[in-house]
């Protein structure tokens, strides 16, 4: 049963992704496209990475906290968050990335060859791996020549002690620290233009509100943005 049923998990997902892969780029067996395609897809045509067609080889890990995106030239690590107001999305979008030094885009080649991710199949293919609700999902993708893998992993550090949700969790807790997570994320924060903003579709944060005129100006605006859009 268990063979029939990802036979067709995989046609399903090739099926899919085809759409959006050109002839000559293959999907990996392990890879996991069926919930999270469209909507990542959106979010790197936003933050201007790169494509899975394109020619570029690169390693990718996206989260709820961040994009990082793995180049020997070019490394960059990206945030980005939606505008807030009165409970719904204005549309409005603010992105910031930082360049990654060849320091650290060695540490993480080596972390990622050392703790071999490239061998853990998408979390649904892992049999101890469980789901929930509330959590944060990581998407690692690695384009490598005609070879493409899109693989998801939910919440490693509520996981049950095995050896991939070993491996997932330190390699995502050793990037914070490669990359310098907590430091980049405070300055980002402090330069967001929003009163209110989500990070890529998990939490939602609302600036305690001053009835300033700087303020009043502000609602004005997205009071009329939001009319506009009616």
């Amino acid at each position: 049963m268990k063979q029939i049923i990802l036979v067709l998990f995989l046609v399903l997902t090739s099926n899919i992704f085809g759409q959006n892969l050109p002839l000559n780029v293959e999907l990996t067996k392990d890879s996991d496209t069926t919930f999270w395609l469209n909507y990542h897809l959106k979010d790197i045509e936003k933050l201007n990475l790169i494509k899975p067609l394109s020619d570029t080889n690169f390693l990718r890990i996206s989260s709820s906290k961040y994009f990082l995106e793995i180049l020997p030239n070019g490394s960059k690590i990206s945030f980005y968050t939606k505008e807030i107001w009165d409970n719904v999305q204005t549309g409005e979008s603010f992105v910031k990335s930082y360049e990654l030094t060849s320091e650290q885009f060695n540490e993480i080649q080596s972390l990622y060859k050392s703790l071999q991710i490239q061998k853990i199949p998408s979390d649904n293919l892992i049999e101890n791996w469980k789901h929930g609700f509330d959590g944060i999902e990581y998407i690692i993708e690695l384009k490598n020549g005609n070879s493409y893998s899109f693989k998801s992993y939910w919440t490693p550090s509520a996981q049950k002690e095995f050896d991939e949700s070993k491996k997932i969790l330190e390699f995502t807790n050793q990037l914070d620290k490669i990359v310098d997570y907590p430091a980049k994320r405070k300055e980002f924060e402090k330069q967001i233009p929003f009163y209110g903003w989500t990070y890529n579709g998990s939490m939602v944060v609302i600036k305690i509100i001053s009835n300033t005129k700087e303020y009043r100006k502000y609602k004005r605006i997205k009071e009329k943005q939001l009319k506009c859009k009616k």
